[in-house]
């Protein structure tokens, strides 16, 4: 009977051995699989998770990537390979305005009732050629409401889709001068305070920057 048994018990093993060996295998790559899945795309859905950086009235705040580049719209070479992303920002101003001026995709063409605007001029620098699509502003109030990222009037309200870029430029990279300037307006509820801005690419990622005082 004892011999039965080991007998089976090598039988096993010997039909097995191959499957026992490749396992490790197969519970790496499912782990790099889930791994990838949860920075592209799971802790995009999250909104932003981790602050990289912080910085107080008119000064700058230094935010840094990777991420991977699924199709190189930028840049062919690019494409399915990850990439180190660095741009600095400083909030020059943030301004109540009475009207906007939205672009032909907006989903509203003036100020809605119970809304206020808001005017955010930033400076910003990076290396020519970065890739600033998806690039989001973010007002917080004091109590920690968020407009700007899928909030009360939508992420993108007015059609300004990345709000990083110069005016009249119709690319998505850094421009060749490395610094520039941006107004973008952002909508809140009427009555609504600005403490905070966030300043994210629409991933985990981002940066905090106080309003300047009024």
């Amino acid at each position: 009977m004892t011999t039965v048994i080991r007998t089976a018990r090598r039988g096993w093993w010997r039909r097995n051995v191959v499957w026992l060996l490749v396992l490790p295998l197969v519970v790496a790559l499912a782990a790099a699989a889930w791994s990838f899945r949860f920075v592209n795309i799971y802790r995009h859905s999250m909104g932003p998770v981790e602050r990289v950086d912080d910085a107080g009235p008119g000064e700058v705040a230094h935010f840094a990537e990777d991420y991977f580049d699924a199709l190189g719209l930028d840049d062919p070479a690019l494409a399915n390979t990850w990439v180190h992303r660095e741009v600095d920002v400083r909030v020059l101003g943030v301004e109540p305005v009475e009207q906007v001026r939205p672009a032909p995709t907006a989903d509203v063409t003036a100020i809605p009732q119970g809304a206020a605007a808001w005017r955010v001029d930033l400076e910003l620098a990076a290396e020519p050629g970065t890739d600033l699509l998806g690039c989001d502003v973010i007002l917080v109030t004091p109590d920690g409401t968020r407009y700007g990222d899928d909030g009360a009037f939508g992420s993108d309200p007015l059609g300004h889709d990345t709000p990083c870029l110069p005016a009249d430029d119709y690319e998505s990279v850094a421009p060749e001068a490395g610094t520039w300037k941006v107004s973008t307006v952002v909508l809140t509820r009427e009555g609504e305070t600005v403490e905070t801005i966030w300043f994210t690419f629409g991933g985990g990622r981002y940066v905090t920057l106080a309003a300047p005082a009024a």
